[in-house]
């Protein structure tokens, strides 16, 4: 809830700005969300070089670039399904570009199950929309996007500090953490849609 306050604080200041000065800000909204997978790349080389701090600092002008996408949409007012649709796409390359590195710097399984749990959240949603209706109402689950990075920053940060913490490897629990909460997550949004669709299917019998 907290971040999600500061990040649309954030935004809104940034839409206004944007508004201000179109003539400084005349880069396509989806060629700019496309930027985010450029600094991605060089974290994953980071990681895999055991080079947390540049990891870091990849990592988070990639999440600016997905901040700034849709306010710099919205104060263009090109804002449409598509680019929802692009920003979406492009998040998952990001993801498993940044979770590539730890899968090549021998973390195979617990980057692996990273990888399909943070995959099947994301896709648990808009596979939901496919077989009913729902708005954009927000889910009560775990492992949305911003908690999986605050979550692979501390990892990082903390790596980067203590490699190890009682004999486990930082990074390893780190994964592991994020392979548990996506797949609780993934659960609780079967779970949830579950519940939509015998509602609606209720409310149709009742019609």
């Amino acid at each position: 809830m907290i971040t999600k306050i500061l990040r649309e604080a954030a935004q809104s200041g940034l839409t206004r700005h944007f508004a201000r000065h179109p003539r400084l800000y005349r880069i396509s909204p989806n060629l700019f969300t496309f930027l985010a997978v450029v600094p991605a790349l060089p974290a994953c080389w980071a990681i895999t070089q055991q080079r947390y701090l540049w990891a870091i600092l990849f990592i988070l002008l990639s999440g600016l670039i997905d901040l700034v996408d849709g306010c710099l949409a919205r104060a263009q007012q090109r804002t449409g399904r598509f680019g929802s649709y692009w920003d979406a796409m492009i998040d998952r390359y990001v993801d498993c570009i940044l979770y590539t590195g730890f899968l090549l710097d021998g973390f195979v399984l617990e980057a692996f199950l990273a990888t399909v749990g943070t995959v099947l959240t994301s896709y648990a949603k808009p596979r939901t929309a496919m077989t009913v209706e729902i708005y954009r109402q927000d889910w009560p689950t775990i492992g949305e996007r911003t908690e999986r990075f605050i979550l692979l920053l501390a990892g990082l940060l903390i790596a980067a500090i203590r490699p190890n913490i009682g004999g486990v490897s930082t990074i390893s629990a780190m994964l592991w953490l994020t392979a548990l909460m996506t797949h609780i997550g993934a659960i609780q949004r079967i779970v949830y849609t579950r519940r939509l669709v015998r509602e609606q299917e209720e409310m149709g019998d009742k019609e």
